[in-house]
């Protein structure tokens, strides 16, 4: 990060969050718009250190685009979080446990598409200011932004690793993970389940910038001025041709690592 990148903080003004029945200080997103009008979104889930992905905060989390979807004078959005060392951790794992039914279990990914998909909608730019760890379902929130600005610090960790617990990504990793940075890089992130630092992060294209954490809110509002994202065609790398090729070679390879699993 340049110095002449280090910006001078902005006011906010809180505003609530969506109407719900949970309140204010139960929600784990809180709202707040900028003098620029750019809308910050503050995951900050209540009496626990870490943010999660459960069906309440889900909710929320689509609450609150109907409510940026309702607010035309908005100009873009940025996600954050409020924990020391954690963006989004992912999703419940409660909620994928063998006590929960297979309905359930769909119903939460199903949920989780539609809301990400509604994110990745938005007429307006979206930036995700990644501090602490962003992975799993904490990383496809990234992926459903138009941009991902990271902190360099230790703290922060960048990937999928839900592979190691004998899940794919379900809630468009497996699709946008590839279109940003093509498929064979992709496919080494997710079928190993990768975790990368912020600078590894921004090498493979994960992440599209790196700021300080006191300034990392600030430089992504001014991304929001690059507007909607224009991603290059990755055609020469994601087709059916390579697809196959890559997929011949790296069977017998999975094949061999999780021994016929």
């Amino acid at each position: 990060m340049n110095q002449k990148n280090r910006l001078a903080p902005t006011s906010e003004v809180a505003v609530g969050s969506a109407s719900s029945s949970a309140s204010p200080s139960q929600r784990s997103i809180q709202r707040s718009l900028r003098d620029e009008q750019i809308c910050v979104l503050t995951f900050d889930r209540p009496g626990s250190s870490a943010n999660i992905f459960d069906r309440r905060t889900l909710t929320e989390l689509s609450e609150e685009l109907d409510a940026i979807t309702a607010t035309p004078q908005i100009k873009g959005v940025v996600i954050a979080s409020a924990k020391r060392s954690i963006f989004i951790a992912g999703a419940d794992l409660k909620m994928m446990s063998e006590d929960a039914s297979p309905t359930q279990v769909r119903e939460l990914i199903e949920l989780g598409q539609s809301v990400m998909n509604r994110l990745a909608a938005l007429p307006i730019p979206t930036v995700a200011a990644i501090h602490g760890a962003a992975v799993g379902g904490g990383y496809e929130l990234c992926l459903a932004c138009d941009y991902r600005v990271a902190t360099n610090d230790r703290a922060t960790k960048i990937g999928l690793p839900e592979i190691q617990l004998e899940l794919i990504p379900a809630w468009g990793a497996s699709t946008r993970l590839p279109r940003l940075i093509g498929l064979p890089k992709a496919l080494d992130i997710i079928l190993a389940g990768k975790t990368l630092a912020a600078k590894p992060a921004l090498k493979r294209g994960m992440v599209d910038d790196l700021a300080p954490p006191e300034y990392l809110v600030e430089v992504a509002a001014r991304m929001i001025s690059k507007g909607k994202a224009r991603r290059p065609n990755r055609w020469l790398l994601n087709n059916g041709l390579i697809a196959a090729a890559i997929r011949s070679r790296l069977r017998s390879q999975l094949w061999k690592k999780t021994r016929g699993h």
